[in-house]
């Protein structure tokens, strides 16, 4: 229950009966003002970035090309696709949205990530990444695939490669390209949320899109690990290993890890 609370409040802050107010604007310390501008300074940056980003999506996308697609590379198949932005560029053009559950990998972490990845391929290998945008990113710029697709509801993503580029929404997970169908080697997945309901929806999609002798590379909380369990429990989609993996996320108290579905993921990871 409010209650009402009698403050005596002068009617004007240039009233002479006013006790104790100046009628100066309030103002910050030095120090605070520092990082309030370096803030803006990073959005500024950001928004330029992504905006330029931005700018070059449509004509690609008009072109049936994507942004990381050299325009006479369809013509010549000896070349090789020009490399995806670096992780730290894509950090700069892509903030977090937290109410997505969006948290970006370290730089380090994603070009590990994508090094192990990329050993489990061979040219044809056709990789997904699932609610998984910074792994794409760095698979990309390493190794760039003509055979990659990042399945995402942030539409954001699509300016980094509109050709790879799949809509996906948890709340529709019998909603894939069937191109999509049964073809994917390797899936990479990172649950936006940590929860069994978001699993369960993850799992429903890729049934669909795994091929029977696939693997799935799946990254997320320890707290959910009995539930992943239950889940992943039958191939292609399990049964799960806990791989050699350390999983670095900067801004998460939760304690995560990365688990894989073939018989040697223990070892999937694992430092040289």
């Amino acid at each position: 229950m409010s209650t009402a609370l009698d403050i005596n409040v002068p009617d004007s802050p240039r009233s002479v009966c006013s006790s104790n107010l100046s009628g100066s604007p309030p103002t910050l310390d030095s120090s605070t003002l520092s990082i309030l501008d370096s803030f803006l300074s990073s959005k500024l940056e950001e928004e330029n970035f992504f905006n330029e980003l931005s700018a070059r999506a449509p004509a690609t996308a008009l072109a049936g090309l994507s942004i990381d697609d050299h325009p006479h590379e369809e013509e010549d198949d000896d070349k090789e696709p020009q490399r995806m932005l670096s992780v730290d560029e894509y950090r700069i053009a892509f903030g977090e949205d937290w109410q997505l559950s969006q948290f970006w990998y370290a730089t380090p972490f994603a070009n590990h990530l994508a090094i192990c990845i990329h050993s489990l391929c061979d040219p044809s290998t056709v990789t997904a990444f699932v609610c998984c945008p910074t792994a794409f990113v760095a698979f990309q710029h390493l190794y760039p695939s003509d055979n990659a697709r990042l399945l995402e509801f942030d539409r954001r993503f699509s300016v980094l490669s509109p050709k790879k580029f799949v809509p996906y929404d948890l709340n529709e997970p019998d909603i894939v390209p069937d191109s999509l169908k049964h073809a994917v080697d390797i899936a990479v997945v990172d649950p936006p949320y940590l929860n069994e309901r978001t699993n369960k929806k993850l799992a429903q999609t890729l049934r669909q899109i795994l091929r029977p002798n696939g693997k799935l590379i799946i990254i997320t909380s320890k707290s959910v690990e009995s539930a992943l369990h239950e889940i992943y429990n039958e191939a292609p989609l399990g049964p799960l290993r806990e791989t050699a993996l350390v999983v670095e996320h900067s801004r998460l108290a939760n304690d995560f890890a990365c688990w894989g579905s073939w018989d040697d993921a223990q070892h999937f990871g694992k430092e040289a």
